[in-house]
């Protein structure tokens, strides 16, 4: 029992931004349709295989109703400041460099248990409008801060939020991330607990809407 907690609590400790799985397959595979795999009454979470080079890559996405304007969300998905209220076991998180109001790159360092240990990456964001759609795009920038001793290196992520206003105050979220990083625990057993992670980190960010809503 206690070797399963442990076990649990490595997976569970590190952020629904690093996980994702990795299968060879030709450049004529496409991409599959998306399957709902995990839900609440409030979120729901879907998977699908995309094309990646040489390789098949899992994405997932959260979609879920939020109880308030698109602002709301906003001040809190694009503030590195704020990134553990929904996130665990962030050591660091800060802006790197800004471009200009839309665009500006940020440094993150998870610090997880052993053996997964403290892993750092470097990202683009980019916020775009579209009409009323809102579109954050995370994108990998590997280069722009050098590496760290004995701090591993994750290099293949990228996520997009698109926020789109239902009512006056209610908007429409989906959370979609994809990554290269090769897993290190079988799909079988990887699977279930990235899952609940990733729905459980969806429902931080819905319960501190809400707390200052209330």
């Amino acid at each position: 029992m206690m070797t399963k907690r442990i076990f649990l609590g490595i997976f569970l400790s590190v952020s629904l931004l690093l996980q994702a799985n990795i299968s060879f397959a030709s450049d004529a595979d496409k991409d599959a349709d998306w399957v709902l795999v995990t839900e609440d009454p409030d979120i729901k979470v879907f998977e699908r295989w995309v094309s990646v080079e040489k390789s098949r890559a899992r994405e997932r996405q959260g979609k879920m109703v939020l109880n308030c304007k698109p602002e709301d969300l906003l001040s809190i998905i694009t503030d590195p400041k704020k990134t553990d209220i929904w996130m665990s076991n962030v050591e660091d998180c800060h802006i790197v460099s800004r471009l200009n109001n839309n665009e500006w790159f940020v440094y993150t360092l998870m610090n997880a248990p052993w053996p997964v240990g403290k892993q750092d990456f470097v990202s683009k964001y980019t916020v775009s409008r579209r009409g009323e759609r809102i579109i954050v795009s995370i994108d990998q920038q590997t280069d722009l801060v050098p590496k760290k001793k004995n701090i591993e290196r994750l290099d293949t992520f990228s996520a997009r939020w698109e926020i789109v206003p239902v009512s006056e105050n209610t908007i429409s979220v989906n959370f979609t991330t994809q990554s290269t990083q090769p897993t290190k625990y079988p799909q079988w057993v990887q699977d279930p607990v990235v899952r609940k992670t990733f729905l459980n980190n969806m429902r931080k960010l819905r319960r501190h809407i809400n707390r200052d809503k209330a």
